[in-house]
Formats: structure tokens, C-alpha cells, sequence
């Protein structure tokens, strides 16, 4: 029993400082909301909240509708006590390339001296590659090799400002294809916003849906949702949000939420929503060799099912594609070096792309 309780002291004090650096970053916080974040009861909270206001800790409690828990105005908690582990396994990355384009890499620079300071590594010295402010150990490059230019996402940083402040947003979305189209088009939305999300270099805002109040209230709110229900809950490509306004109503994190489980069951879901389309072919070595530059990590799987290679080293696989215009035209590239056994409207349609081209350079000549 001895040995049980310093363990629930260190998990309780561990507690406490997630509570107040919450309450810290996030300004007026339901209960509730602290609760889901922290994974325990509200009542649990209110305990914690005693326990801070006993050490010190200015923290003031509304009840009632609009009520929450904040820290007096002003207060800042000091950080104190990493140790040296501790603090360079916050350092090791730096200040990652994704933070910089939400605004926080000045923030987190400053972060990171307080944070050499207070476990006693002193500030960072310049050198070979550690120049500091922002001197990182481990570079994350997350787009994919040949992945083109950066998409322009105009209204990140409101989002993140958002976010950060736990309120609705009003914004509005255009779907693929409507760049350069009309001024003032697009879908206009009240969202509630849960996370972003940055899948190889692409941001995506996840957001919950949100209705009007009930007659004689203004404003919106967010719906009531299931957290395991992928469905109740939105996902947006930021690149494509072409307006923000941050409104006045808070947002409230449904109980049990959590972004990286969401993000891995939505992600799982969409792609086996994507039409599937099995083509089967012969290919030479030449093109067997150029699958991974074609298809990228598709093509790892696609080679380990490869059917036995033949006198000729061509060996027979099964390629997926959304439509059979899209099967024809990346298969062209390959010329002779492919043979589309089925289906036979793929087989029908590579030809005619075939003679399409050959009509083509005839009129050109």
C-alpha cells in the first residue's frame, strides 16, 4: 500500500498541472469541458479546482448557465521542475514547419527558453546547425516527395485562433472545383471546431455541426453528438474555407472526443468509400520497376501479390483505380511495356487513347 500511494500522488499532481495549464491556455472552461479533456468525472474536477485554490492558485467558478471555471486575470502559472530529459524531449523538434503556419513559432520559441531556463540547460549557444532560437535535433518534412506546391490555406491561422479560444465559427466552404468562381459563393456553415488536421502537408479542419438555439435564444450551439459516430461530425479542407468569423458562442468538446481517434476511423472510412475499380494486367520488368514512382506506396502491396515472372520477367497484378478513364490514362504512360487483361472496357478505352494520340501527332505533321 505504501508503494500505491506516491504512484496516485505523482498521477493526481500530474493532474493538477494539466488542469491549470488548461485553464491557463484555454481563458473560461466548462467543467464538463475540462472533464472530457482530462478523461475524469466533473466532480473530480471541482476537487482539483479545491485543491488548486488551496495551494494558491487563483482559480475563480461560475455555476450556473454561462458559468465556467477560469484563473484570475493576469495570473501566470510558472513552469518549474522539469528535468533535463524531460525539457530535451520537448526541444528534440524544434519548432515544426506546421506550427509556423498557425502563428505559434514565436510563441514556442519563447516557450522553449523558459523552458531550457527552468530545467537548467542554459540558453542554446550557436553552432553547426543549432542555431537557436528554434535549434531542433528531429526535422519533420511530412508532404510526400513530388507532392508539387504547398496549397494556400488563407484563413489557417483564425482557425487555429478559434480553436484556441474554444468558440463557434461561421465560415464558408467551397467544394472541389469552385476556385475562381463568383464572389460571395460558396457554403456558408456555423461549425463548431474540434481539431486540425495535417495529413502530408494538407490541413483539415474537423468540426461538429451546429443548430440555432431554442426560440428566443440568439446565436448557435453545437449539436449533441456520439463521439464513436464519424457521421455526426464534418471534416473540411482548410484550403478551401475562404472565410472565418469567430462568434461569440463557446464550444463545448464533446465527452470522449478525441481528434487522433476520430482522424484514424474517418480517414479508414473514407478511403473504403472511394469506388474501387480492380484491373489486372501484364507488365514487363521496365514496368514493374517504375510502379513505385507511378503509384507511390501503392505499389508495394500490389508487387508482393505479383503473380509468378514469366521466361520474360513479366509477371501478372492487379492494379485499383476510381474510373476506367482514370485506369487508361495513367496506364498510357507505361506504352508496350503493359497489357490489360481485364476489364475489357479498360482494355477497349487504352486503345482508344492510343489512337487518339497517334490522330493527334498525324494532324500535327
Amino acid at each position: 500500500m505504501s508503494a500505491i500511494r506516491p504512484s496516485l500522488d505523482r498521477v493526481r499532481a500530474d493532474r493538477l498541472l494539466s488542469l491549470v495549464l488548461l485553464l491557463q491556455a484555454r481563458g473560461e472552461t466548462t467543467a464538463r469541458a475540462l472533464a472530457a479533456e482530462l478523461e475524469v468525472s466533473v466532480r473530480t474536477v471541482y476537487r482539483d479546482l479545491e485543491a488548486l485554490s488551496a495551494a494558491g492558485v487563483p482559480v475563480l467558478a461560475r455555476s450556473g448557465p454561462g458559468g465556467g471555471c477560469r484563473l484570475m486575470d493576469g495570473y501566470r502559472f510558472p513552469l518549474r521542475g522539469l528535468r533535463p530529459d524531460e525539457a530535451e524531449a520537448l526541444l528534440i523538434l524544434g519548432v515544426p514547419g506546421a506550427l509556423r503556419e498557425l502563428g505559434l513559432d514565436q510563441a514556442l520559441d519563447a516557450a522553449h527558453r523558459q523552458i531550457r531556463l527552468s530545467a537548467g540547460l542554459g540558453e542554446a549557444t550557436a553552432g553547426p546547425g543549432r542555431d537557436w532560437p528554434g535549434s531542433a535535433l528531429v526535422h519533420l518534412d511530412m508532404p510526400r516527395w513530388f507532392s508539387g506546391a504547398a496549397e494556400e490555406v488563407p484563413c489557417l491561422r483564425d482557425l487555429a485562433h478559434a480553436l484556441r479560444l474554444g468558440r463557434m465559427l461561421a465560415l464558408t466552404y467551397e467544394g472541389p472545383g469552385a476556385r475562381g468562381g463568383a464572389p460571395g459563393g460558396g457554403e456558408h456553415r456555423a461549425v463548431g471546431p474540434l481539431g486540425l488536421v495535417n495529413k502530408a502537408g494538407t490541413w483539415y479542419l474537423v468540426a461538429s455541426r451546429a443548430k440555432a438555439r431554442q426560440p428566443g435564444e440568439p446565436g448557435v450551439v453545437a449539436e449533441a453528438m456520439d463521439p464513436a459516430d464519424a457521421r455526426a461530425v464534418r471534416v473540411f479542407r482548410a484550403g478551401r474555407i475562404t472565410s472565418v468569423r469567430v462568434l461569440a458562442e463557446p464550444c463545448e468538446r464533446p465527452e470522449g472526443f478525441g481528434l487522433a481517434a476520430f482522424w484514424e476511423r474517418w480517414s479508414a472510412e473514407f478511403a473504403a468509400s472511394r469506388p474501387q475499380l480492380p484491373v489486372t494486367l501484364r507488365a514487363s520488368p521496365a514496368a514493374l520497376a517504375a510502379f513505385g514512382e507511378v503509384f507511390g506506396q501503392a505499389a508495394g502491396p500490389v508487387l508482393d501479390a505479383a503473380g509468378r515472372a514469366d521466361e520474360r520477367g513479366w509477371r501478372v497484378v492487379t492494379l485499383s483505380f476510381e474510373h476506367e478513364v482514370a485506369a487508361a490514362h495513367r496506364l498510357a504512360g507505361f506504352g508496350d511495356q503493359v497489357e490489360v487483361l481485364t476489364p475489357p472496357a479498360v482494355r477497349t478505352r487504352l486503345v482508344d487513347t492510343a489512337q487518339q494520340i497517334l490522330r493527334r501527332y498525324d494532324a500535327a505533321d
